[in-house]
């Protein structure tokens, strides 16, 4: 069972609107839906925003429906000058950006230092590469992701994630914990996310608002045309 998690209901929505044979379940305070998307068996449920909410979804996934593989999709920030708005980030890298730990053992937040950095499945990342070189349209980047209990917007935070994290292509608030829980698990996992706004760049929240189901769509059939290869 391949297990689909998304932060928001505009990208359940999106990703659901494909999903044939569709049986809900509720468990607790969410509802998850079971069913096929091109030919797998799949449940998806929109786990909530933020990284606790992430991390507690997909225990939830792993636990109590048996999923072995894990898909985070849905919408980030993009953080390079050379991205677009509607381009798609697959993450081979993670990392918390809010977790700082100079005060306790004297060292700077980065990639290189973090305690907490997790790897997509090579396999998973190797088909999600594949379908970004058969699409047309909007550029597809394998890269880092990082993660944090904050929407980016203002300059400060921009500037602190360009200087501790350089690597990164975009920002979201829960990849890293998605890839935490299933390290932890030994589940294999992917991140794949289309961008709804470039967050060094002007009014990024304006844009999010315009374009975030737009985004959630693109990731939705991107997952559609990544599950066919598997």
């Amino acid at each position: 069972m391949i297990g689909i998690i998304v932060a928001m209901n505009c990208e359940l929505e999106a990703i659901r609107q494909l999903l044939e044979n569709q049986v809900e379940t509720p468990y607790f305070d969410q509802k998850y839906y079971s069913g096929q998307l091109s030919g797998k068996d799949v449940t998806m449920v929109e786990g909530g925003i933020g990284k606790v909410a992430a991390a507690i979804t997909c225990t939830r996934l792993i636990e109590k429906f048996g999923c072995d593989t894990v898909i985070n999709i849905g919408t980030a920030g993009g953080i390079k000058e050379y991205e677009n708005v509607l381009d798609m980030v697959v993450a081979d890298r993670m990392t918390y950006h809010d977790w700082v730990s100079e005060t306790i053992n004297n060292v700077t937040s980065s990639f290189d230092n973090s305690q907490y950095v997790f790897y997509s499945d090579k396999d998973l990342l190797e088909k999600a590469r594949e379908i970004a070189e058969e699409l047309d349209g909007h550029q597809v980047f394998i890269g880092n992701i990082v993660s944090g209990d904050a929407f980016i917007s203002m300059p400060y935070q921009v500037r602190y994630i360009q200087s501790h994290f350089p690597e990164a292509v975009a920002c979201d608030m829960e990849s890293a914990s998605v890839g935490h829980v299933c390290s932890s698990y030994n589940v294999p996992f992917v991140i794949m996310r289309s961008l709804s706004d470039i967050v060094i760049k002007k009014d990024n929240d304006l844009d999010f608002a315009a374009y975030v189901v737009r985004a959630s769509q693109r990731a939705a059939a991107f997952t559609r045309a990544f599950l066919k290869k598997l």
